[in-house]
């Protein structure tokens, strides 16, 4: 029963985790500061469960409970998205914006019942077998659930979110995992475990046939709206509602486009468009359903590239333009980065439509980098536009030092930068000479417009407030690159700014929370807390690196996702059967290993930075790199399970839990704080000097 108990888990908690995340992220904002939340109280209750799980079940009881709790998780999954969207609707106001208190308290209040049982089942399994067998089989135990995790993931991210909705997923997942612990209830003699479960599946799946779950859920976000379209896609949650003449579309509950915005439609084409003497080749990147397409159209152009990477967008879009039958229009469903870099084009205007870098995937397209790569493609004359936030009338610190870098790395690249303050602060930037008269340029080029115009626009007030904009720019901020994302840290600043909260704070409740269990466990529980920690960052460090220098591909980062997994697994089964001694010896050299390792990573960077390749050989290079960590990792956690001197069930508990603790430490540390301030390359370096010291500690003490 443990083996496909323990398998089963590890596939449950994947998926759970993952469709939760999700649906997290349409009440929240999606940072990398909230996910690093969301993530870090799932590792965190996750632990406590395992903490929890050490006290004492009997023999007779054990199995039984084993049962009992797994077959909670068939039906959890379901009521915690559930309860997620309804009590956020019944207790916040529509439309509020969260904080990363009202983020952290709900979400932990969320993700308890599941998680605190799922670490429970975790200890019970690595107790039962390793008395079953008379060994010591936790390091198997934990190389099962992993295994568990990979199919999980599999099944996730290639299957289930590219056919089904969320909670056609959910229900799919409820059946599955209460046929396995029905089968396993009536095969340990369980009978009255069994016909429970049948019955409370035969009422979820009642309810579930007489309510659409999904539309219901959505219905709760969108109060005086008449939902017209729903569909839950791998990029994300769409909804398009209609509120009296007026057609709104969401992405994961963020607006993203309005047919009656008629304002940020125009002033997002024009203030570029009419710069340029002649355009004949415009590219576009993102903003069709505000209806760009059209504006550009006014002018005499020959060609257009659209370029989107969710193809919910483009579907949705094509059926709504009225261009020129002499416009050529290209639409291309790809990755922004990686169409540029293949690219044999060059463009006479750019218009960046893409939302502001509130996390770093999307910092990317705002980087000295990107700039550098777009200038390959443009014309001498060329002219690109990107919008932030407006600042308004009053700038606080945050908003002053995000302007600023953003107007220093583009003057890094181009000649001239033009700051336009409208419904947001534009941002032109040519190598020719920009102008702030746009209404007068309007009537010289004859374009017809309903708001960008002599009638309704005040070239005087554009001035006026672009000086005032431009005696706050400070010249001596830090450019924002690749792999040091300043602005994406001074947007985090700068959302943290409504809330009243200090950046510093929750840093440093953080240490002091993992702190007092870290200094309170033993070495060698130290040592599997670092190793936790170096996982999880350098997993992380490496999705992002890889999403820089490759593109976001959604299905590649998904493979890279499921070898972590793998490595995870391989490294704690096959690491005590490897090594003939297990040790403190060989413990401190996995550690050195995975400080050698972090080291290293920094000199990859630079190579992927300056040095061009295949992309099959940097997906190659990715997957071993992966590979290496996670096996490094479970292995760390295998042997530190062989080697603890205590009964079986508080090894367990103590491992898992200082593991999940040193994870979950190192997802909030290194999203929120230390990628922003010390860049990938140092935050690395970072992660390497700690698990050298636990190394030289353990080394010590042999």
């Amino acid at each position: 029963m443990v083996k496909p108990g323990i398998i089963l888990l590890g596939f449950i908690a994947l998926v759970t985790q993952i469709i939760i995340l999700r649906e997290f992220l349409t009440l929240f904002n999606g940072n990398e500061l909230v996910i690093g939340i969301i993530l870090a109280n799932w590792m965190l209750l996750t632990g406590l469960g395992a903490y929890i799980g050490r006290f004492q079940f009997s023999k007779q009881s054990r199995e039984r409970w084993i049962l009992i709790f797994s077959g909670f998780l068939a039906f959890l999954p379901s009521l915690t998205v559930l309860g997620l969207h309804f009590f956020w609707h019944t207790f916040f106001l529509a439309g509020m914006m969260a904080g990363i208190i009202q983020v952290f308290y709900y979400s932990l209040l969320i993700l308890s019942p599941f998680c605190i049982i799922s670490g429970i089942l975790f200890t019970l399994f690595a107790k039962e077998e390793s008395l079953r067998t008379g060994l010591n089989r936790i390091g198997d135990v934990y190389a099962w659930e992993s295994l568990g995790s990979l199919v999980g993931g599999v099944v996730l991210n290639f299957f289930l979110i590219w056919v089904f909705s969320t909670f056609q997923s959910l229900f799919i997942l409820m059946i599955l995992v209460a046929l396995i612990i029905v089968f396993l209830s009536i095969r340990s003699k369980h009978y009255i475990i069994s016909g429970g479960l049948v019955f409370v599946a035969l009422i979820f799946s009642f309810l579930y046939q007489k309510n659409n779950l999904d539309e219901e859920v959505r219905k709760l976000a969108f109060h005086g709206q008449t939902i017209s379209y729903s569909n839950d896609s791998p990029f994300g949650i769409f909804v398009i509602t209609q509120q009296e003449d007026q057609v709104n579309y969401y992405e994961n509950n963020i607006l993203i486009a309005a047919s009656g915005d008629i304002i940020s439609k125009e002033e997002s084409v024009h203030f570029a468009m009419v710069q340029h003497k002649s355009p004949q080749k415009v590219l576009v990147l993102s903003g069709i359903l505000s209806g760009v397409l059209d504006e550009i159209g006014k002018y005499p152009i020959k060609e257009i590239d659209y370029v989107e990477v969710n193809p919910e967008i483009i579907k949705l879009a094509k059926p709504s333009q009225n261009l020129d039958s002499n416009i050529q229009v290209n639409i291309i469903e790809k990755d922004a980065l990686r169409f540029l870099k293949h690219n044999n084009k060059k463009y006479d205007v750019v218009l960046i439509n893409l939302p502001k870098p509130s996390t770093i995937q999307l910092n990317r397209y705002y980087t000295s980098e990107f700039f550098q790569l777009l200038k390959y493609n443009l014309t001498d004359d060329a002219v690109i536009s990107l919008s932030v936030s407006s600042s308004g009338n009053y700038m606080n610190e945050e908003a002053k030092k995000m302007i600023s870098i953003i107007y220093s790395t583009l003057k890094s690249e181009f000649k001239n930068v033009l700051i336009l303050p409208a419904v947001k602060d534009y941002l032109l930037a040519s190598n020719e000479e920009l102008s702030l008269k746009i209404a007068e340029k309007i009537e010289q080029k004859n374009i017809s417009n309903e708001y960008v115009n002599a009638f309704y626009f005040d070239d005087e007030l554009l001035l006026s407030r672009n000086k005032q904009i431009m005696k706050q720019i400070d010249l001596n901020v830090s450019l924002n690159k690749d792999f040091s994302p300043v602005f994406y840290q001074s947007q985090i600043k700068l959302w943290m700014s409504h809330f009243n909260i200090r950046y510093w704070i929750p840093a440093l409740l953080i240490l002091l929370f993992s702190g007092f269990f870290f200094f309170k466990a033993g070495l060698i529980y130290k040592g599997v807390f670092a190793a936790g920690f170096a996982g999880t960052t350098i997993e992380i460090v490496l999705l992002l690196a890889f999403q820089v220098v490759f593109g976001y591909v959604y299905t590649v980062v998904g493979i890279i996702i499921m070898i972590f997994m793998g490595g995870l697994a391989f490294g704690s089964y096959y690491a005590t059967r490897y090594f003939k001694i297990i040790e403190k010896k060989l413990f401190s050299r996995l550690q050195f290993g995975i400080s050698l390792f972090a080291f290293i990573l920094p000199v990859l960077f630079i190579l992927f930075k300056n040095i061009e390749m295949h992309d099959g050989f940097i997906l190659g290079i990715f997957v071993i790199l992966l590979s290496v960590i996670s096996f490094l990792t479970g292995a760390i956690f295998s042997v530190a399970s062989k080697i603890s001197k205590s009964e079986y069930g508080t090894v367990a508990s103590n491992a898992y839990s200082l593991d999940l603790l040193g994870a979950a430490t190192g997802a909030l540390l290194f999203t929120i704080y230390l990628i922003p301030l010390l860049g990938f390359g140092w935050s690395v370096v970072f992660t390497g000097l700690f698990n050298l010291l636990i190394a030289i500690l353990v080394s010590l003490k042999q």
